[in-house]
């Protein structure tokens, strides 16, 4: 997945209708924890990956990454942070806000602390989305986007991407079954499926099965994936997941670790 698209999927993922703060009397409307589904006034949560053994059992920590989300008060993401197993940081990420929690861009950086570029999302008067554009690491134009807007959950249905010329290059549909993201598609410029994804989720909204086809020109390959959790925490979030491969074999184990805010 390109780097555009990976920080465009901060858009479908987060944003969602937060009650709690509507009943408190905030100016709030969208929160991330709400739309993860997540528990508890959750500071930052930290997640670790590890390799598997032969016999599926967890062994080291994979090379790429121990990811460190960070959250304010209203449950929203406010910083990512990515470092190897040697503790060294690779990607980082700040995320910008409207005042009622809308997701609006990220500024990011690599590898010493070099700028990797950034996104900016245009919201309208309505409040709901229009455009969004990302920029080298330079500061210059990249790519754009023009979206649906969004549906009650604050989450974008559908995009169409453009380079920098304007030149229409390809589009993307998601399904959501309320705040679950159930089934996408993808096009290219003349209207051809280049991939389809499907996932399925538990009563506690962890998804359980995924499943990826990409389409190109010469060949059609699916992968899909199984997700067992074998621990939560006090608070009912998961605290340790397995993924399996279609061929029943455990591949990777994350491990999280949450910080809550304690009680005023």
């Amino acid at each position: 997945m390109t780097k555009a698209l990976i920080l465009l999927a901060g858009l479908f993922l987060l944003a969602c209708n937060n009650e709690k703060g509507k009943e408190a009397g905030k100016k709030v409307k969208y929160s991330d924890i709400d739309v993860e589904m997540l528990k508890g006034d959750i500071q930052s949560y930290e997640e670790v990956s590890y390799k598997t053994d032969s016999s599926g059992k967890m062994g080291e920590m994979d090379t790429c990454c121990a990811n460190l989300t960070a959250y304010d008060e209203n449950g929203n993401a406010t910083t990512f942070n990515s470092k190897d197993a040697k503790g060294m940081m690779k990607y980082a990420s700040v995320y910008s806000r409207l005042e009622n929690g809308l997701w609006t861009g990220s500024t990011d950086t690599k590898e010493g602390g070099k700028p990797a570029g950034s996104m900016k999302v245009d919201v309208d008067d309505k409040g709901q989305y229009g455009y969004a554009h990302t920029f080298d690491s330079t500061g210059k134009p990249d790519i754009y986007y023009t979206t649906s807007g969004q549906n009650e959950f604050g989450q974008v249905q559908s995009w169409k991407q453009y380079d920098k010329d304007s030149v229409f290059r390809q589009e993307w549909e998601a399904t959501y079954d309320k705040k679950l993201m159930i089934s996408s598609i993808m096009k290219d410029s003349v209207g051809n499926i280049k991939q389809k994804y499907s996932a399925k989720y538990n009563d506690r909204g962890e998804i359980t099965e995924n499943s990826t086809t990409k389409i190109t020109k010469d060949s059609t390959t699916t992968t899909s994936n199984k997700f067992t959790y074998e621990s939560h925490d006090e608070n009912g979030n998961w605290t340790q997941r397995t993924e399996w491969n279609d061929k029943g074999k455990a591949v990777r184990i994350i491990k999280r670790t949450y910080a809550y805010r304690k009680p005023a």
